[in-house]
């Protein structure tokens, strides 16, 4: 089948989240934790390791900024420290824990750095810019990573510079670095709007996602996500069908195409490619030729569809063949049966040959058609056609 990809129109040139099963995290006073990776961090800066100091850093803040939850597990005897509401109500309704209590936490040593940290996001950023600019999209991405940590050591998030890492990614061909961060971009509803960025970035988000999907030909929940968000969305559902195609899922596929075909009529592809689905299931074979003529209105150059309506036409020819072949006798049985089928296989070549003649013009030197057409006009006993297509196979092979 004719595979469709829509080409992404984006110009914008990984971060781990901080996973709340950390132990040291779930048992460690946050104060505790802002002075280990306040250490980390400078150590870091000092020895110029930029990635290492700017996860460092965004520790540091996550642990001196906003609020903590602090409860007593019961059983463990231990108080556990919880950085969202979410995350307390998760573990706290399946186990066995005393009333929490907040606890706001206090800056203490990021301010210190904050002049230190804007230079270095600068400088990051430029170094980002300039390695897109050489295509070194490793470089970037990593860069664009230190960028977003950087920035939110300084108490701002803007995910627009993990959205850009995955970009960079994938155009490094990455994809599956892409696509871990779409993913934990599009889990936190990914928009890149901010007092900078004023353009609704979540649609090309999935547009991203799914053509890394598309080129490691997986399946991933992110697709029916993205169909929910964008039911109507043309792009989103034509890289979904290749989606579907790539990773082998036939029924997702047909009912894919089927909806496309809704959305979006006047696209012959969408036949053509249903077409293709459905012509080797002998009971849906005149629905795939209704659908191949369809693509051939729509788009009257589309060679593979007149080369698969013909295949429509010529799939019981073999059948034929035998038949005629296995009654040359003189009996009247063997009589009836050779001019029944001989019968049915000139109607056959009657309907076909205008296809196969409008593919020769569209492909000259395509020696197999010319041998079918031949052979049709030789069924359909037109000596001077069957002649002219002689001539022509023995000029095409010999090239004289």
């Amino acid at each position: 089948m004719k595979k469709i990809l829509f080409s992404l129109g984006l110009v914008l040139s990984l971060s781990t989240a901080f996973a709340q099963s950390n132990a040291e995290e779930l048992n460690t006073n946050p104060t505790a934790l802002a002075e280990k990776y306040n250490t980390i961090a400078k150590e870091n800066l000092s020895k110029g390791d930029i990635s290492k100091a700017s996860e460092s850093l965004a520790k540091l803040t996550k642990y001196e900024n906003g609020k903590a939850f602090q409860v007593r597990n019961k059983d463990t005897k231990k108080d556990e420290f919880y950085y969202s509401q979410a995350d307390l109500d998760a573990a706290t309704a399946n186990g066995n824990y005393a009333k929490a209590k907040e606890v706001v936490l206090t800056p203490k040593y990021g301010f210190l750095l904050q002049s230190q940290v804007s230079e270095l996001a600068n400088k990051e950023l430029a170094d980002a810019n300039t390695a897109l600019d050489a295509k070194q999209f490793d470089k970037a991405a990593q860069n664009f990573i230190n960028v977003y940590h950087l920035v939110e050591a300084l108490g701002t998030k803007e995910e627009v510079y993990k959205y850009q890492a995955a970009i960079s990614y994938y155009n490094g061909n990455k994809f599956d670095k892409s696509l871990a961060i779409i993913k934990e971009l599009a889990k936190n509803n990914f928009t890149g709007v901010s007092a900078n960025q004023t353009k609704n970035l979540n649609r090309d988000l999935y547009v991203l996602g799914l053509n890394s999907l598309y080129n490691l030909k997986q399946y991933d929940p992110l697709l029916d996500e993205a169909l929910a968000k964008y039911p109507t969305d043309i792009d989103i559902n034509t890289i979904a069908t290749s989606i579907y195609q790539a990773s082998g899922q036939g029924d997702k596929l047909k009912s894919k195409i089927e909806e496309n075909i809704k959305l979006n009529p006047s696209d012959y592809l969408n036949y053509y490619n249903l077409g293709v689905l459905l012509m080797d299931d002998a009971s849906q074979e005149d629905k795939a030729r209704d659908l191949f003529k369809k693509s051939i209105e729509l788009n009257p150059k589309h060679i593979e569809s007149y080369r698969n309506l013909v295949a429509t036409y010529l799939s019981k020819d073999k059948v034929l063949v035998e038949n005629i072949n296995n009654n040359l006798g003189n009996s009247k049985q063997e009589k009836a049966i050779y001019n029944e089928n001989m019968a049915k296989r000139k109607a056959i070549f009657a309907d076909v040959t205008p296809y196969l003649e409008k593919i020769h013009e569209l492909d000259p030197s395509d020696i197999t058609i010319i041998k079918n057409l031949s052979a049709a006009y030789r069924t359909l006993e037109n000596t001077a056609k069957e002649d002219h297509y002689r001539a022509l196979e023995k000029k095409v092979a010999t090239g004289k």
